[in-house]
């Protein structure tokens, strides 16, 4: 299938993607040079920004896409879009950002208070624009049709990007003048550790100038604990100023516990005018960096350590920075049958790891899920710069298992609430073997799925992924397959470019799913998970009843329904016939989807003085018994008879199955005890039941041996029998099986009568087989031909010549057509 993939190999890269710039970044204010126009090129008025509303934008390339991030005031909503704009103020790209009420399906993007997400397979010709830095970006807020104010700005390159740690949001401070109105700032905040401690610091700002100011202008930074203790002041000049976007940069060094509590985010950056400072200023905390990003990795043994993890223990963690600062963890460990068990932080960077945090505490039930509210330096410069891992020790192990964290940008599958752990499905791998996946449901209802796996040997393997969806784990539960993707190596992400169905995300909903990884060649599950954490949104949900509200999933197209029935916590597929498992006189069918049941009432049995009636365990009807055979039956002998599949205890009676009619009681089968033979024979009690029809060249009376073989045959007629094609052309026109004799399948558009084995055909119920499709049907009494049976029975009494009506040739027994006649103006129920 087509797939929007994400995995392209770097031989593929192109040479200008290797050497371009991989950050951006944009400050939006409303002192943007672009003029925004809507769709009649009108200019957009911008004047409903009361708040005066700031954000700062971070731009990151990766394999041809463009993630972006955002910070924004916090006195704003969560903007409605999201545009990408040339220079001439022409939309090449939009984003819708959040549902009405500024509302968004994620975790992460709630609690750090970022918009997020992804701009894939950008064009060449919109790369080109982002390395010439002619793009502008736009934030819209309001309604679809009616926009209530914007934010724009620049998207620039930024050297210090490249290592930013923190990043801060300015906006006017409080009590300055009006003529900061739609001013702003954004800084890039990097620390260093490794010879002495120092802070860097590039200041994008706009909006601190006079008129008169318009060269060589001072300006004043601090950074500051709660506007008192100042950390940092430097004055600055800034050559040329400019009305849209200026920038100075500084470096100073700091102590130890001002890097703490820069990392706490206590400080306070302000950028300010030295002509007048208390008029035209800019402030802001330093927080957490601006990008959206998390951390993840996979936990487990080494792959050259064959003697240890001798249990296969496994698992994964992600790690992620709220806005106020703190790390929040989650750990999940799985199989770990050595107790207890130490979770830590670890400083990989040198040869001595260090031990940073012990997440041991939060620890339960295979989990560790918690926050590291008092977050320090030596923590956070070994997790940006891929130093930092995941360490599971026991008493016998220090490092049970393992993994480094590594960044990943936060859209699509990975804006998931959480991942979830793929785990050895073929014990033939190492237990290195692990997996870590997200999927995510995005508001068009496309699944989105990002799989990193490690321990599975060489890159150059063939691998499959698979989505498996079933309505309920049950035995038989019809299957939904998809196949998602093909690759090879540790990693894959992407999206199919269908919709998921209503059915796939019904049972995404409410089912059970897996997503497994395949060896393409051998078609062997590696690694599998059940899919947890998936969230539908309510556009891909159906409205419900008193619900108006159009859904995406109404445009999707239906899936084929499978047929299949559901009873008793196991599913059956269509045409198939089954034994109550709480009941063993029920017997049932199923047909289009839905279960028929029928109990039978047991023929009468009468046992001799010396024997006595016995309930075999699991069969309906009682055998006639004595003492010496019931020990037999108590000793579950095998010497039974088979029939329709079933088996019957020797001497026992009971009617055959019939589809769709149910329990045939004017026919009574007998298991011989001898020669363990089914011998079936019909009741000739003509009040209670219809003889076979006269002239039928079959034997009404038979014996057959015990066979695994189903009782009930559908016969096609005389002229259907000489098979003029083969038995896999019939059933690719649409033709249908024959359960009982498979060389024989039904022609589409045939019509035949089922039949007993030995018996003939029962020409009161008729099949028709249409479409690969088998319906079947009974026929009714009806008061048209009880009349005519009547009569033709009254005729016979008065000639006297011999002729007897068979009421089988009407399908109707004078008992019933009896009923009917105390019935006026009512039709008859079934016989």
């Amino acid at each position: 299938s087509d797939i929007i993939q994400d995995i392209v190999p770097q031989s593929l890269l192109d040479e200008e993607e290797k050497t371009t710039s991989k950050h951006y970044a944009a400050l939006l204010t409303e002192r943007s040079s672009l003029v925004l126009k809507n769709d009649y090129t009108k200019p957009i008025s911008n004047n409903l920004n009361k708040n005066n509303v700031v954000a700062t934008g971070r731009f990151t390339f990766h394999k041809k896409n463009l993630y972006y991030s955002f910070y924004i005031s916090d006195k704003a909503a969560r903007p409605r879009s999201l545009q990408f704009v040339d220079n001439e103020g022409n939309i090449l790209e939009e984003f819708i950002l959040s549902r009405a009420g500024g509302l968004v399906n994620s975790l992460y993007q709630n609690a750090t208070r970022k918009v997020c997400g992804v701009w894939r397979r950008l064009p060449h010709e919109y790369r080109k624009r982002f390395r010439q830095e002619k793009m502008f970006v736009v934030l819209v807020w309001g309604v679809k049709d009616q926009a209530e104010f914007t934010l724009s700005g620049q998207v620039m390159r930024y050297a210090a990007l490249a290592t930013e740690n923190f990043s801060s949001l300015l906006e006017p401070a409080a009590g300055t003048s009006s003529l900061m109105a739609g001013a702003g700032g954004t800084a890039i905040v990097s620390i260093s550790t490794s010879v002495s401690t120092s802070i860097y610091l590039a200041v994008i700002f706009n909006g601190l100038f006079t008129i008169d100011e318009i060269a060589d202008v001072p300006v004043n930074i601090t950074l500051s604990l709660d506007e008192k203790k100042y950390i940092l002041q430097e004055v600055v000049r800034v050559k040329k100023p400019l009305h849209e976007l200026n920038m100075v940069e500084i470096r100073s060094p700091v102590t130890s516990a001002d890097l703490r509590l820069l990392t706490r985010g206590r400080l306070l950056l302000t950028i300010a005018s030295v002509s007048k400072p208390e008029a035209l200023r800019l402030s802001g905390s330093v927080i957490t960096k601006a990008t959206c990003e998390l951390f993840q990795t996979t936990l487990a043994s080494s792959p050259s350590d064959h003697n240890a993890n001798r249990y296969g223990t496994s698992g994964l963690a992600w790690l992620y920075l709220n806005n106020e600062g703190s790390l929040v963890y989650n750990v999940q460990i799985d199989n770990l049958r050595i107790k207890p068990a130490v979770i830590t932080l670890v400083d990989v960077s040198t040869k001595r790891r260090t031990e940073l945090e012990d997440l041991t505490p939060y620890f339960v039930n295979g989990w560790a899920n918690g926050t590291v509210d008092k977050l320090s330096p030596k923590v956070l410069e070994p997790l940006y710069s891929g130093n930092l891992a995941v360490n599971v020790a026991t008493q016998n192990d220090s490092s049970l298992i393992r993994g480094r964290l590594i960044a990943k940008p936060v859209a699509d599958a990975r804006d998931a609430p959480a991942p979830f752990l793929l785990k050895r499905e073929n014990y033939t791998l190492p237990s290195s073997a692990v997996g870590l996946a997200w999927i995510f449901v995005d508001n068009d209802c496309c699944i989105h799925y990002d799989v990193s796996i490690s321990g599975l040997g060489s890159n150059d393997r063939k691998l499959e992924l698979y989505l498996e969806l079933l309505p309920m784990l049950a035995p038989g539960a019809p299957v939904i397959s998809r196949h998602l993707d093909d690759f090879q190596g540790n990693q894959v992400e992407g999206s199919p470019v269908n919709s998921l169905s209503r059915e796939e995300i019904s049972r995404l909903d409410n089912g059970v799913g897996f997503l497994k990884v395949k060896d393409k060649d051998t078609n062997i599950t590696l690694l599998a998970a059940t899919i947890r954490h998936v969230v539908i949104p309510p556009s891909c949900q159906p409205p419900s009843p008193d619900n108006d509200v159009h859904s995406v999933v109404d445009d999707l197209s239906e899936v084929e329904q499978s047929g299949d029935c559901l009873d008793e916590g196991k599913f059956y597929q269509e045409e198939a016939q089954w034994i109550s498992s709480s009941n063993p006189c029920t017997m049932c069918f199923c047909q289009n989807g839905v279960n028929k049941c029928f109990t039978m009432e047991c023929p009468e049995v009468s046992c001799p003085s010396n024997f006595k009636p016995v309930k075999v365990p699991g069969e309906c009807c009682p055998i006639c018994s004595n003492v010496s055979t019931q020990v037999e039956v108590n000793r579950n002998v095998p010497q039974k008879c088979i029939f329709n599949g079933q088996p019957y205890s020797p001497g026992s009676k009971f009617h055959p199955f019939l589809i769709p009619s149910g329990f045939d009681s004017c026919t009574v089968c007998t298991c011989d005890p001898i020669y363990l033979e089914i011998k079936c024979t019909r009741i000739s009690n003509e009040k209670e039941c219809c003889k076979n029809c006269p002239g039928a060249d079959y034997s009404m009376n038979g014996t057959y041996p015990a066979d695994d073989g189903v009782v009930l045959a559908p016969v096609a007629p005389r002229r259907n029998e000489i098979p003029v094609k083969t038995p896999e052309q019939i059933l690719a026109e649409g033709g249908c099986h024959n359960l009982y004799d498979p060389k024989k399948p039904y022609i589409n558009g045939s019509e035949y009568h089922p039949s007993i084995d030995s018996l003939g055909e029962y020409k009161c119920v008729t099949c028709k087989c249409e479409n690969s499709k088998q319906t079947c049907r009974r026929e009714y009494c009806d008061k048209a031909t009880c009349d005519k049976m009547f009569k033709m029975k009254k005729r016979a009494r008065q000639n006297e010549d011999g002729f007897r009506v068979n009421s089988a040739e009407f399908c109707c027994p004078f008992k019933v057509c009896k009923k009917y006649r105390h019935k006026k103006n009512h039709r008859l129920q079934k016989s």
